[in-house]
């Protein structure tokens, strides 16, 4: 007997165009959120908050660094610099 083995199961499927869901929700969260501040606030303070908002999340959902996602890059620079990088061997 021969059986079918499925491949590719690390890919994240496509739900929208080149969009996986994580992406798709984050760019829908972050569209919303921006609608209710501009909605809300005046136009200073959107801006202030709107540009690096909507640049962290287009790096978030586009960039690849090493092909790898951002986010995972972003999640490992993050514990790079949260846990401590010194190793000091203790003999038992």
């Amino acid at each position: 007997m021969q059986f079918n083995v499925p491949q590719f199961i690390e890919v994240e499927d496509k739900i929208l165009g080149p969009l996986t869901f994580r992406q798709f929700f984050l760019v829908i969260i972050v569209g919303i959120f921006l609608m209710f501040l501009w909605y809300y606030s005046q136009l200073w303070l959107f801006l202030l908050v709107a540009l690096p908002l909507v640049s962290l999340t287009i790096a978030l959902v586009f960039v690849k660094i090493n092909g790898r996602s951002f986010f995972s890059f972003l999640r490992s620079w993050i514990d790079y610099w949260r846990n401590p990088r010194i190793y000091v061997w203790r003999k038992k």
